[in-house]
This record gives structure tokens, sequence and C-alpha cells, in this order.
């Protein structure tokens, strides 16, 4: 896997490592806090244009299908988790998160501590940010 970076409009960039769909995106960093469920707030249309940050340590444990969408599509613009999982339980027969966002043309970025993301989101408010793999272009999306 290759590098990507979340670049905040205050200049905080955090590295870790890109998943789903090698784009670039931007949009206003959000957080969602649900233990599951994770594929129900990607076709929330409530996020619609924005950066999902994913509270719960691992997501994708089991697969994805249409069965659980709350819209057709994806409606964020970036996913943001701590960990993912590569080989999801086979209880639903479905895709991995990998291959959902790929599917639906949507970048992920993996390793970021999201606990320390998420506060300075409750400390500071509504911050945008975007997410890239070119290290270089940086100092331009701040």
């Amino acid at each position: 896997m290759s590098r990507s970076y979340l670049v905040l409009e205050d200049g905080t960039v955090y590295e870790g490592e890109s998943f789903g769909y090698p784009a670039e995106a931007s949009g206003e960093v959000v957080f969602a806090t649900g233990m599951s469920g994770y594929q129900e707030s990607f076709t929330d249309p409530s996020y619609k244009g924005q950066i999902i940050v994913m509270t719960f340590p691992l997501i994708g444990n089991y697969g994805t299908t249409a069965d659980f969408f709350q819209s057709e599509g994806i409606h964020c613009r970036a996913v943001v988790v701590r960990e993912y999982t590569k080989n999801p339980t086979d209880s639903y027969h479905g895709k991995t998160i990998d291959e959902f966002l790929k599917d639906y043309k949507i970048p992920g970025i993996a390793g970021i501590d999201t606990r320390d993301l998420v506060i300075k989101i409750r400390e500071h408010g509504t911050l945008k940010g975007a997410v890239t793999e070119d290290k270089d272009g940086i100092p331009e999306l701040i």
C-alpha cells in the first residue's frame, strides 16, 4: 500500500496508509461514533461531501452488502480509520471495505490516530481537510 496524508486547514498533517480508491478528496472533516454500521454511515446522505473519521478502532469486520445501504451509493468524499480489516468475517458474504470504497471511487486512509483527530475536532470545531497521496502537494492544500 502507498502512503497517504490527511491535511487539515490548520496545517496539521496525519500520515497513513491509503486504501480504497486512489484519489484526492477534500471536504469538512466529521466523525461517526458507531461501533458498527460503517456502510450505513457511508451511504447516509447526511454525510454528503464530508470526510468521515470512524472513531471505533477497527472497521470492516464484516463484509458490505446492499441490504444495509441507507440510500443509493456512498455520499461521503473520503474515509479515515485507525485500522481496517482486510479479511472480514464471511457472515454477510459481501465485499471488503477496501473493495467497497474502490467500487464507489472513494479514497480511504488508515493508520491515523483517530482519537487525537476527534479531540482536535471537538476542541477546535469543524475543520476542512483533504486526503491525498501527493506529499509534495501538501503545502498547496493548507
